[in-house]
């Protein structure tokens, strides 16, 4: 469909649905937007399904339905799943010491975390010790690292949202259990049987397709990085010192906390099967009291870098700045503005993928896409 001859919209929306349409088509007008794709579906069918702008710095290269696209910590969200996957497969206890899986973990000060620390953000290890530019990118090396760090305080005690650490110290249990990288278990357990793009470590052939992430140095996690010395700089310190979200390393290595590679329509499909309670098409991935479990508010409040959050067992719930449709929705949002939730109560799984990190810290272009979708299914 085409909205306007200057900003091209493509894809399909129910007309019930057209509230979101132009909500869209709003911020590309007078938000900001350069690529960025929505997509909803409700009872796990598609109502909303649409794309534009371009997906290149020069703004030549327009979004298609297959451009996949960085969401940065709506990774973590894909992490947790497959956290819960494993759990549901009975090889994972979420109660149980890390150490049950992972050995190594339990030097100084954390031999009795539990796995429910690291999926609430509570394992005291936000940054880790040693960290120099480019360990990001060596799972062995960044592990070995994290199982020797000493935690910022007791691990359980204080809540500090994991920007950077979070899917490596996720992601080893998982390999251990499992046999598998975490991009080998969410291309072989989620993406394939969803017949969706969502990867961790993209492949030469899918590089052809990635949206160039653009204007991270108008957002304000840069200005946080460059003031040098708080939580979100020191554990930022594992990444190139110049990384834009971009260079090789970036994308093909696997750094489950942040660089997931998927776009609108894979996520709301992912959400889609969250929110049917774990099956979807006949396949099940999950057992649905585990995902109700999942749901499990575990602290609500203003964590150690000051950020007012509200942390179930791997996912951000509904808050003033979380907005969903229902206050049971399982979400994360990511730098920028990506953002994808699952809510079970109404059925709907959203999802919003962009290449231009908005600058606001509000995020206005998910939230005027999230209200105008609360305005039809509210």
């Amino acid at each position: 469909m085409t909205t306007s001859t200057d900003i091209q919209i493509e894809g399909s929306c129910d007309p019930r649905f057209a509230a979101v349409k132009d909500a869209f088509y709003q911020n590309f007008k007078s938000r900001g937007e350069v690529g960025a794709a929505v997509a909803v579906t409700v009872d796990g069918e598609p109502v909303v399904d649409l794309w534009g702008g371009t997906a290149d710095s020069g703004a030549r290269v327009p979004w298609k339905p297959d451009t996949i696209v960085c969401v940065q910590s709506v990774s973590k969200e894909i992490m947790a799943l497959a956290v819960h996957m494993a759990v549901s497969r009975g090889l994972i206890d979420i109660d149980a010491p890390v150490t049950d899986y992972w050995p190594e973990y339990g030097q100084n000060g954390k031999e009795k975390t539990s796995i429910r620390w690291l999926l609430d953000h509570r394992a005291g290890v936000p940054v880790v010790d040693g960290a120099r530019p480019g360990l990001a990118y060596d799972w062995a090396a960044m592990t070995g690292a994290l199982a020797e760090t000493r935690p910022l305080w007791e691990p359980g005690t204080t809540p500090c949202y994991h920007s950077a650490n979070y899917g490596f110290l996720l992601g080893e249990p998982l390999r251990r259990v499992t046999g598998m990288s975490v991009g080998e278990f969410v291309r072989r357990e989620i993406a394939e049987p969803l017949g969706v793009d969502c990867v961790f470590g993209l492949k030469p052939e899918e590089e052809a397709r990635v949206a160039t992430f653009l204007n991270k140095q108008n957002h304000p996690s840069q200005q946080w990085i460059d003031e040098g010395t708080n939580i979100f700089a020191r554990s930022w310190k594992i990444f190139w010192d110049d990384e834009d979200f971009n260079s090789p390393e970036w994308r093909r290595a696997e750094v489950p906390s942040v660089n997931c590679h998927t776009n609108a329509w894979s996520l709301a499909r992912i959400c889609a099967m969250m929110a049917a309670g774990g099956t979807l098409d006949g396949r099940h991935f999950l057992d649905a009291e585990v995902l109700d479990r999942a749901g499990d508010i575990q602290w609500t409040g203003y964590d150690a870098q000051d950020r007012y959050l509200s942390l179930s067992l791997g996912f951000l719930m509904p808050t003033a700045g979380q907005k969903a449709t229902g206050p049971r929705a399982l979400g994360m949002a990511g730098a920028g503005g990506a953002t994808a939730f699952a809510d079970p109560d109404k059925r709907i799984g959203f999802a919003y993928t962009m290449n231009s990190m908005d600058p606001d810290p509000g995020t206005p272009r998910p939230h005027a896409l999230i209200d105008a979708l609360n305005s039809v299914v509210g």
